[in-house]
């Protein structure tokens, strides 16, 4: 008679799919921090698209990015593509995928994986699922709406199912040490140190979000007099050129700012990781440096800070001392059409809310 051995059963393999935005990734990276802690020798994997997978690369949670492909011009190239980011996707053997961006895309993403276990959240748009996410899950876990960082839901995604540890959840980011020649170079030609600048962001896609420019100077203007603190104006792209080059004219002689040189997403966290503060808007450098620890301050109109705001006690948002009536949107276009909760927000406020996180540093 013959006697077969118990075969040792390999290391979980999980799928963490968060496509896209910036941000939104950020704000997904504690999820394979927990993963990593709850299942050290797992293979943890991530579904993702190109830009976020350039900033994440090389974290040390994450086993191996799988990068949605862009759309091709022809039918052809998109199916081909596809196929290769399936089989990509299917070689890895996922035993379980975890979709914390609930739309459509993301859940056909994770079922495409081949993962038994296809975990997502329940509920309509309010509760992180949208479209026909539903469609291809097969465990949905009901967050209650008193969690309302986004953060904090999909920590609670990955522990109620199971798949990480539901004590306490720590919201940890273990970001690549970026270091780019570039920006140190930067630093270096005007002699700022760290701890010695502010990073300042004007930018973000949608017109809603945006703070004005003379705003962001007078802001710089009161930082350099009151505190010493030059500020490096970032950029991407003509029209935020535009803003950061009003911002350092408007921002005076007296402890200039300088206008950062055109940078890519890990050449910009180069810079922010030696920064004393970050100053901006609802947008991905304002998650970056929150994830980096840096004191940040970000201005809020048409979004809620409570939901999507920077992440971490060195984190503050400011809006209007009285929210407008039509608070929060979610609108990339104006309904009043004079963009109040952003036009009537003004500097010294967010100055105030600045000098009290550069104290609390």
């Amino acid at each position: 008679m013959t006697t077969t051995e118990a075969q040792p059963s390999r290391p979980l393999r999980v799928l963490l799919v968060r496509l896209s935005a910036i941000g939104d990734c950020l704000h997904a990276a504690p999820v394979a921090s927990a993963l990593r802690r709850a299942h050290p020798d797992a293979f943890i994997g991530w579904a993702i698209q190109e830009p976020a997978a350039l900033l994440l690369h090389g974290c040390p949670d994450v086993d191996r990015f799988h990068v949605y492909p862009r759309r091709a011009r022809g039918i052809a190239d998109r199916l081909e593509a596809f196929r290769r980011f399936r089989h990509d996707l299917r070689s890895c053997r996922y035993d379980a995928a975890i979709d914390v961006q609930g739309l459509t895309k993301s859940g056909l993403v994770a079922w495409l994986s081949g993962a038994r276990q296809r975990v997502g959240f329940r509920g309509g748009p309010a509760m992180g699922s949208r479209e026909l996410n539903a469609f291809f899950l097969n465990r949905r876990v009901a967050v209650s709406p008193a969690v309302s960082h986004v953060v904090d839901r999909n920590l609670m995604l990955a522990g109620a199912s199971g798949l990480a540890g539901t004590d306490d959840p720590i919201a940890e980011w273990r970001l690549p040490d970026y270091a780019e020649p570039k920006a140190l170079d930067f630093l270096k030609r005007h002699g700022l140190g760290a701890g010695g600048y502010a990073v300042v962001s004007p930018g973000t896609i949608w017109r809603t979000k945006r703070w004005p420019p003379d705003r962001f100077a007078a802001a710089v203007r009161r930082l350099g007099r009151e505190r010493d603190l030059p500020a490096v104006v970032a950029w991407a792209g003509e029209e935020e050129r535009l803003a950061a080059e009003k911002i350092v004219a408007g921002a005076g002689d007296d402890r200039p700012a300088l206008l950062a040189p055109p940078t890519n997403l890990r050449e910009l966290a180069t810079l922010l990781r030696h920064a004393a503060l970050f100053l901006g808007c609802d947008s991905g450098p304002a998650h970056l440096a929150a994830a980096l620890k840096v004191p940040c301050v970000s201005v809020f109109g048409p979004t809620d800070p409570a939901r999507n705001g920077p992440y971490g006690p060195r984190s503050a948002s400011v809006q209007l001392d009285r929210r407008l009536e039509c608070q929060p949107c979610w609108r990339r276009t104006c309904s009043r059409g004079d963009f109040a909760c952003m036009e009537r927000l003004g500097a010294d406020q967010v100055v105030e809310t600045c000098l009290a996180r550069l104290d609390t540093a």
